[in-house]
């Protein structure tokens, strides 16, 4: 948090040509989280005059950017800024007690992070001046608090010296002046004088044992020694079991070390005979061990026709042609999408079975579209076997809800 150090606050009256000014000088001093100054930076401010308390009503509220200078002092004339709220010349000076509530922001921006609030004494009241409606002068009113103490200005020129005076009381202590900035680096000091040479230090404990150095080259290969004497006949291992009849398997123990097992018979859906030829048994293939649309009309076994786009398959295997005694074939199928935004195109599909690469199709919703609504705007064709793709250009007033259509193939 960035902070507010007051250096001088000096909240006066300007007057000039015997007429009161609509403005009151300000001046703080900025400086940051670290303490140091905000220096000949831009800052912005947000004035507001408080009526009664220090959380009072605000009847007036101004913003200003202002800049520092190098010592961290910005100037700012109260009256003169960018109106938020109120009038500063309606201020009625003399009806209440007030306040002054400055809000800052260090960056120059209106983020601002540092607050004061502070009462108007005496000195602003110069402005009552301006409306009071008497120009006689008032009785003489109390002595204020001590104002803050305020920046020392710039040192005159030298005046004739004067008598010697009486010696003054020693006056009270000054504040603390602002910190100087840090001083260059001073010169390089000359070398020192080599110290005495130390004494020996203790011996180091030993060091990890060093890499393994490179193999040496191979020696040159001895002479062949005397043939050893020959070793007894061991005995005979264990091998693998012999089987009861041919096509048996070899397969290993379920259990460790999985050694090979008796041999056995493959059975089940599939056998295998000696030679190595796998049998399928008779009537092992069911509905349930075939995949759904995998079977292809080249593997369906007809007794006469031919498969094509205009054949179809009877039940007694023949491939015949559609009689041409004038009859139509309605094929149709629904599917609910979720339509897309409005004027944002997308596409969906509706299986139809049968449905084939240049039949006539029609796609209708399925829902009511209210009188007056735009409706959707889509176009649709069959573009595989049984599928029928819906191009939707613009969704109309159904953009983004879930919808149902029918599409209506004509054999």
């Amino acid at each position: 948090m960035k902070k507010l150090s007051i250096l001088a606050a000096s909240l006066t009256s300007a007057l000039m040509f015997s007429q009161v000014q609509d403005a009151m000088s300000y001046q703080a001093i900025i400086r940051n989280s670290s303490n140091q100054l905000v220096s000949n930076q831009t800052v912005g401010m947000r004035f507001s005059i408080l009526k009664g308390s220090t959380a009072g009503t605000v009847v007036y509220s101004e913003t200003q950017s202002q800049s520092t200078n190098m010592n961290g002092l910005v100037t700012a004339k109260i009256g003169a800024g960018t109106l938020v709220s109120g009038s500063y010349s309606t201020i009625n000076w003399g009806a209440d007690i007030y306040f002054i509530k400055m809000e800052t922001d260090p960056n120059g921006a209106n983020n601002y992070t540092i607050t004061g609030v502070s009462q108007l004494l005496s000195v602003p009241y110069a402005l009552y001046a301006k409306t009071s409606g008497s120009s006689v002068p008032g009785p003489q009113g109390a002595t204020g608090a001590q104002g803050i103490q305020g920046i020392t200005g710039p040192t005159g020129a030298v005046g004739a010296q004067g008598l010697v005076g009486v010696t003054g009381a020693t006056g009270a202590q000054g504040i603390q002046g602002i910190q100087g900035a840090t001083g260059a680096a001073g010169v390089q000091g000359i070398q020192g004088i080599t110290g005495a040479q130390g004494i020996q230090g203790i011996t180091g404990p030993t060091g990890p044992i060093g890499a393994q150095g490179v193999i040496g080259a191979t020696g040159v290969t001895g002479a062949q020694g005397i043939q050893g004497v020959t070793g007894a006949t061991g005995i005979t291992g264990a091998g693998f079991s012999n089987g009861t009849t041919g096509g048996q398997l070899i397969l290993t123990n379920s259990s460790v070390p999985f050694s090979p097992g008796t041999p056995v018979n493959m059975s089940g859906d599939a056998t295998i005979n000696a030679s190595g030829t796998l049998t399928i048994g008779t009537n092992k293939i069911t509905t349930t061990k075939i995949a759904d649309a995998s079977v292809t009309v080249a593997k369906i076994a007809t007794t006469a026709g031919t498969a094509g786009s205009s054949t179809y398959l009877r039940g007694d295997g023949t491939w015949a042609t559609p009689s041409s005694s004038g009859g139509t074939q309605l094929l149709t199928g629904t599917n609910t999408v979720t339509m897309p935004g409005a004027s944002t195109p997308n596409s969906f599909t509706i299986t139809v079975n049968g449905a084939a690469i240049g039949d006539a199709v029609i796609v209708n919703p399925l829902g009511n579209i209210p009188t007056g609504d735009f409706p959707p705007i889509y176009i649709a064709k069959v573009t595989s076997a049984n599928t029928i793709t819906v191009y939707m250009y613009d969704a109309g007033s159904i953009a983004g809800l879930s919808f149902s259509f029918k599409a209506t193939v004509i054999k």
